[in-house]
């Protein structure tokens, strides 16, 4: 499938199971709603499943411009900030953050389920979280 078409078909309730190389392992669910034809609203929220269950939450925008699919998250200090761009002739996107590396990948995405991993190298970080969603 490509972008376009998963585009299209991104809004409504996903689930997720996330899994943390330090062991950890999230649980909940990403709500995206379509604002306009090109740009999408998303909250996600969900439990850490870990020795104390903790609650969290996080807002996304989505935007889809020029066959390009470009991801922002809500971090208080600075608002909206991109996280990642991907289009169909790479579904990576490196970006550095302070000091260290992030590769995102979306992989294995269809109407009803999809991946993504990202791998964090760096001096103050070094895992990788995978993300699996369904319908």
């Amino acid at each position: 499938m490509n972008l376009a078409n998963f585009w299209k078909n991104f809004p409504g309730q996903w689930h997720f199971e996330r899994f943390i190389s330090d062991q950890s392992m999230l649980t909940g669910f990403l709500n995206v709603e379509k604002i306009n034809p090109s740009f999408y609203k998303a909250h996600e929220n969900g439990t850490y499943k870990n020795s104390n269950e903790q609650t969290f939450f996080r807002d996304y925008q989505f935007n889809w411009e020029n066959e390009c699919l470009n991801i922002s998250g809500f971090n208080p200090k600075d608002g909206y900030v991109q996280l990642h761009s991907i289009t169909d002739a790479s579904r990576i996107h490196t970006h550095i953050c302070k000091q260290d590396v992030y590769v995102f990948e979306l992989k294995n995405f269809d109407l009803n389920s999809w991946r993504s991993v990202i791998v964090i190298t760096g001096p103050k970080k070094n895992l990788t979280i995978k993300t699996n969603y369904t319908r």
